[in-house]
């Protein structure tokens, strides 16, 4: 046990120093050598009060030539009233798509696709955004960036989220999120997040995304798929981590939402689904034989307790500094609720996300904004029930 218990406390030293790692040199101005013309897709349903601080952030972009195309599933959706506002103010830059009703696919998808077909041969690069996302004013220069200088054929991100309801399930919620999001980015490893994407417009086509799309609940997975298949370069600008406030409903809605993602990706890549549930596993039985044995009087065991508290503190005075480098005191201060708690919870949302992991190997129906569907595979969705429950969808 105790060479276990040395080995975990090992790799639990690793991570933290890769957090400290992430966070060095942090803050490099966006400086793209050229801006082709770019049209942000944004699938949406629903007003949630997230959409109105993306809405604000998206037309506050210092970038010079851009667009924004809204697809909602239905002329009626609580998005068009925030929308409209914008769409008056700037007639040239917004375009309102109405896809309807989703059949053997995700609504989101269905939308996405809906305002692919909208694109003109002027929008040169594709961004495709999540409706609940806070961007920064360079976000945009820092998606292409990399694709201007030819270093990748996809630029993506990560989310950060923001507790906004200070609910301990919102907590723990944002300390899973952001084991992954703090993480230094390796090519081999990287994924497209549907959250914040680019691509050249030729590329998207060369790739025949419209046609992966058909059929799929997860865009962002299949693309993924996709592009590694195709040998694509996918970056991750370290900058690229976007703000994205949420409010949780209780303990079931965060399980719901991880194990539909662990569903998603043992479908989509299970290679890499294998690996996140191992490594879960392996940080959980890391945890839990340390309590136990310091419970049982076990010295080398209390010993390892400590030093792995020690360690979840520094890791939270990491994500601590990441916060600080990249949007400053403003940036501290709107996170300082989850940082108080992020040491203590972390264990805790390792344990869940293993327990998520393993609960979604047979998994095959989900719930997602009022819709329930069944996965039989990347391309076969079918839809079984709706009710309406409209929500940003992101």
């Amino acid at each position: 046990m105790t060479t276990f218990l040395i080995l975990w406390l090992l790799t639990q030293a690793i991570a933290v120093a890769l957090v400290f790692a992430y966070s060095i040199g942090l803050g490099r101005p966006a400086a793209p050598r050229a801006t082709p013309p770019v049209a942000v897709i944004v699938a949406v349903k629903g007003r949630d009060p997230e959409f109105d601080g993306c809405l604000k952030r998206l037309f506050a972009q210092d970038y010079p030539t851009y667009r924004v195309v809204f697809s909602v599933e239905s002329a009626t959706d609580p998005a068009v009233g925030a929308i409209e506002p914008y769409w008056q103010a700037h007639p040239d830059r917004v375009t309102l798509v109405v896809a309807g009703l989703a059949e053997r696919e995700g609504q989101k998808t269905a939308n996405l696709l809906a305002a692919v077909a909208h694109l003109t041969p002027r929008d040169e690069v594709l961004v495709f955004a999540d409706a609940d996302i806070w961007p920064e004013p360079d976000w945009l220069n820092r998606l292409v960036e990399p694709l201007v200088a030819d270093k990748a054929e996809i630029v993506t991100g990560f989310s950060w989220m923001l507790v906004e309801d200070d609910k301990f399930t919102s907590h723990l919620m944002t300390s899973m999120a952001a084991s992954v999001a703090t993480i230094p980015r390796l090519p081999f490893l990287n994924g497209v997040w549907g959250g914040s994407a680019a691509i050249r417009q030729r590329h998207f086509h060369e790739l025949g995304m419209t046609r992966h799309w058909r059929g799929t609940l997860s865009d962002d997975l299949q693309m993924t798929n996709v592009a590694q298949k195709a040998g694509d370069r996918i970056a991750v600008p370290r900058e690229l981590l976007l703000r994205t406030a949420i409010r949780t409903g209780g303990l079931k809605e965060v399980i719901d939402g991880a194990r539909r993602w662990y569903m998603l990706v043992r479908v989509h890549l299970p290679a890499a689904y294998a690996m996140t549930v191992a490594a879960l596993t392996f940080v959980t039985a890391g945890w839990i034989a340390a309590l136990a044995g310091a419970a049982l009087g076990r010295a080398d065991a209390l010993v390892v307790l400590i030093a792995a508290f020690t360690l979840s503190v520094l890791r939270t005075f990491g994500r601590l500094l990441l916060v600080r480098r990249l949007w400053g005191r403003a940036g501290v201060a709107e996170n300082v609720p989850y940082l108080k708690v992020d040491w203590l919870v972390s264990p805790l949302a390792t344990a869940l996300s293993a327990a998520c992991g393993w609960s979604a190997l047979l998994m095959r129906r989900t719930t997602w904004s009022g819709i329930t569907y069944e996965l039989r595979g990347p391309q076969q969705v079918e839809i079984i029930a709706r009710r309406d429950a409209p929500r940003v969808q992101g």
